[in-house]
């Protein structure tokens, strides 16, 4: 050790500087330890921006008010003692060529420059901006073993500007004594520049490249040791096959620890090898710390999910696959890259949230555009957007995703079928469930190609594959989409209930209407009018004068009208403006005829409790399962069945819908699962659609899963709301005309009873909570759960069960809107290399912010 003073410039190229002792050392400080070295973020050389793309996590480059750019801490704080660096750039070997980027470095007597100006060829530390005042200084820039560094010398705050000066150290391997006036030259960087002018440079045919040096102390210290990433230059002395940090050597391990797994962790420990804190153990293969409670599930779940090939290695296989224990982790443990600069993080969230293909980066009109919000940003490439910020995304909430799906007690999977070319289609799974707090919760898992037309042994293997990665094979009761038997073959051999979704049967009844002959003659010679009246120039002016709505309708109907969810609306629109149209035509001769117009009008006659039906469903983000009998009930044997007064084109219609609704939902397991799911909604809880003898066997279905639910372990309740605390007052639920419409004389209002304790009271609960008063039917029945658990315990169980089954296979509006076709058309212009990521991404982007 030596006073900073006494240190002479060949000897403090060996050594380092210590902030709080102010005394120099080598490797390790005795009283505080190894300094803690920052990582650049790895970027490949000569990337575009590279420099940017090198910012390590927990920093920000940003505009500033006096220039262009500098860099600021998002962390609560940056200890003091830190090292950045090395300082990356370009060899320069004449004055003429130093600029405001180059920083002098001595070798034996002479110097040579490192010049940072090329943003490809240099890393983020360009972008520091130098201290104006000795106040404002926090980073100190200094030479250590031929190469730039810059210090922490005071505390950096969150949200606070990094700026660098030179300080004693590097004065002096300037040959300078830092005299009282050029301490006060803050920020003057062209003074140093000049002072740089009379430096002897070093003439030798090669200068040291560019390199982390590998006797370069690292070790994770202080409290930035959990925020801040370590160099990890390669493998650690001593012939480890292993990639530790290095400086982990110096961990302390239990002198009784017999696992394996202590390979890759330790304590901190003092200068003489005694462990500091037992209750934090550090990773040697990222640093990352881990309390430790005494045995090593920590340390082995760790491993599993972060860092899986060393896993794999250390117990002996050098296959992909985990062991039993660990099955399902998929590429959790893929090592993480570094976090990317902000405006390529931005970039990457742009393509997540509007799903957009990754080679939208490469297009002429995004690069203008990024061009002129920020002119010093150049992106990525596709391919590396793609194999690094996005992959490193989808590696992060794929982990938590799994770790969350592995814990549930119950939960349903939804299977979305889609084309995505004429040669590819795949399927996309996504389970739900309840939380804590009674929200419903949806998280997409994959996206599998699968053939076109699955049969049920492909589509048992692509879900058997999914439930097994996930963890979901034993927790998953129900499975949501379209029905086919290979469908419910393959769900049935995997021990769960295919049920239909809601949305596909209310198209295919909605479509037998509109296949109706009449039907189809009808709005064939209304497209032929629609064509005719916008087509022609002059031939609609007076009319579309006296009725300014009529030609945005007509010019609608020709763009959706053949789509079965806004059929309706458009052709209500339409006949509310008949006698203006009925006139019309080529030739003055009337293209509608009375006949047609009556068509029309049955035809949106039989559509409007349908139409109803789509939008209930999706009048909430979530529609549970338990909608689904009251609807079908309301259509089946009251909105859709034929009178003596119908046309024969509405009876026609009627029976066609009917027959289509009762195929989707004739399997007594789906009605079952669907009679359940009413007997547990506030709403329907008096199950008055239900015959006598259904109703019967549904109570007794529901005490006897309430009774085996009883018997599951217990969910929690951390998040709930406190039962000792009053309720808060009930929200009054929004009067709802279409629902109203619909079940409005099918659900009574019932009057009230008491309480009750496993089968017993599964019984009591079962008999008060189905003679109590119902609720309007605008409640939203998790609502009114979250508030009335603690009154019916068991049942409430059943309800996280039943009423997290979603009533349609992917969002009702994707369904009943065209918001499905725009979803559609940006799937299908993924590459099918992206798809299942972005996919998920998109899915599961609440998850990213």
């Amino acid at each position: 050790m030596q006073v900073a003073e006494d240190a002479c410039s060949p000897l403090e190229d060996e050594l380092l500087f210590c902030e709080d002792c102010r005394l120099y050392f080598r490797d390790a400080c005795p009283q505080h330890g190894p300094p803690t070295f920052v990582a650049d973020s790895p970027v490949p050389e000569r990337a575009p921006s590279r420099a940017l793309l090198s910012l390590p996590e927990g920093l920000l480059v940003k505009e500033r008010s006096q220039g262009p750019v500098g860099v600021w801490n998002a962390l609560p704080a940056l200890p003091r003692g830190c090292i950045f660096g090395p300082y990356e750039g370009e060899v320069v070997r004449e004055h003429g060529d130093c600029t405001r980027y180059s920083w002098a470095v001595r070798d034996n007597g002479s110097y040579f420059f490192i010049d940072a100006s090329d943003e490809t060829k240099s890393n983020w530390m360009r972008y520091v901006a130098c201290a104006s005042t000795e106040d404002e200084q926090n980073l100190t820039v200094f030479q250590y073993r031929g190469y730039i560094y810059y210090r922490v010398c005071q505390t950096i705050p969150a949200d606070t500007e990094l700026l660098v000066w030179i300080g004693e150290e590097y004065a002096r391997t300037l040959g300078l004594r830092l005299g009282e006036h050029f301490k006060y030259e803050f920020g003057e960087k062209e003074l140093l520049m000049r002072l740089f002018q009379e430096l002897h440079l070093k003439t030798p045919p090669s200068p040291p490249a560019p390199h982390a040096p590998s006797s370069r102390t690292q070790y994770l210290c202080g409290d930035a040791s959990s925020l801040l990433a370590l160099h990890k230059p390669g493998l650690p002395p001593g012939g480890s096959t292993f990639p530790l940090l290095e400086g982990t050597q110096n961990l302390v391990g239990l002198g009784r620890a017999q696992s394996r797994y202590w390979t890759f962790f330790g304590f901190q420990g003092d200068a003489f090898g005694r462990i500091l804190d037992k209750s934090k153990i550090i990773c040697k293969l990222c640093g990352v710390r881990l309390s430790y409670s005494g045995n090593t599930t920590n340390l082995r779940q760790h491993l599993i999910y972060k860092h899986r090939c060393e896993y794999n290695q250390l117990v002996g296989t050098q296959s992909a696959t985990l062991d039993k224990g660990a099955a399902g982790a998929g590429d959790f443990g893929a090592p993480r890259p570094p976090a990317p600069g902000r405006t390529t993080r931005a970039v990457a969230d742009f393509i997540v949230l509007d799903l957009m293909p990754v080679e939208v980066v490469e297009g002429e009109g995004f690069g203008q555009m990024l061009g002129v919000l920020d002119p010093s940003y150049k992106p990525p490439d596709a391919a590396l957007l793609a194999h690094t910020v996005l992959k490193d995304m989808h590696t992060q909430v794929k982990g938590k995703i799994w770790e969350l799906v592995r814990g549930l007690p119950q939960c349903s999977l939804s299977m979305d079928v889609w084309r995505h070319s004429s040669t590819l289609t795949y399927l996309t799974l996504s389970v739900h469930y309840v939380d804590d707090c009674f929200e419903a919760r949806a998280r997409v898992l994959s996206s599998r190609p699968v053939p076109e037309e699955p049969s049920a042994e492909s589509l048992m293997e692509a879900l058997a594959e999914a439930a097994k990665e996930w963890g979901v094979r034993e927790s998953t009761s129900y499975t949501v989409g379209r029905l086919s038997s290979a469908t419910q073959q393959a769900t049935s051999a995997l021990g769960w209930t295919a049920l239909p979704c809601v949305g596909e049967a209310l198209r295919a009844a909605m479509e037998a209407v509109l296949g109706q002959p009449a039907a189809q003659s009808a709005l064939e010679r209304l497209r032929r009018l629609a064509s005719w009246a916008l087509a022609g120039a002059g031939r609609g002016e007076r009319l579309w004068a006296q009725e300014p709505l009529l030609q945005a309708l007509l010019g609608r109907f020709l763009r959706e009208g053949g789509k079965w969810h806004s059929v309706y609306t458009v052709l209500q629109g339409l006949l509310d403006h008949s006698e203006p149209l009925a006139g019309l035509g080529p030739d003055g001769e009337a293209t509608l005829h009375p006949q047609d117009w009556a068509a029309l009008q049955d035809t949106v006659k039989v559509l409007k409790p349908m139409a109803i039906a789509t939008s209930t469903f999706t009048k909430d983000p979530f529609s549970s399962l338990s909608l689904v009998k009251p609807v079908l009930t309301s259509l089946l044997y009251k909105h859709l069945v034929p009178s003596e007064w119908d046309s024969a084109l509405a009876h026609d219609a009627k029976a066609a819908a009917q027959k289509e609704l009762s195929k989707h939902f004739s399997n007594p397991d789906v009605n079952q699962a669907l009679n359940l799911a009413c007997a547990l909604d506030p709403r329907f809880r008096g199950l008055d659609f239900l015959s006598h003898s259904d109703r019967v066997e549904t109570l007794h279905l529901l005490k006897t899963e309430a009774s085996r639910l009883a018997e599951a372990p217990a969910l929690l309740a951390s998040s709930l709301p406190d039962v000792a605390s009053p309720p808060p007052p009930a929200k009054q639920p929004k009067q709802d005309a279409g629902i109203e419409f619909l079940l409005g004389d099918l659900c009574s209002v019932r009057g009230a009873s008491g309480i009750g304790s496993a089968h017993q009271q599964a019984e009591q609960e079962t008999a008060s909570f189905q003679t109590s008063k119902a609720s309007a039917l605008g409640q939203e029945p998790l609502q009114w759960w979250k508030t009335h658990h603690t009154q019916y315990p068991l049942l409430a169980r059943a309800a996280h069960k039943l009423l997290g089954v979603p009533a349609t296979s992917v969002p009702a509006a994707w369904l009943f809107s065209g918001a499905g076709d725009a979803i559609q058309a940006k799937r299908q212009a993924l590459t099918p290399e992206h798809v299942d990521m972005l996919v998920f991404l998109h899915g599961n982007r609440a998850m990213l912010f």
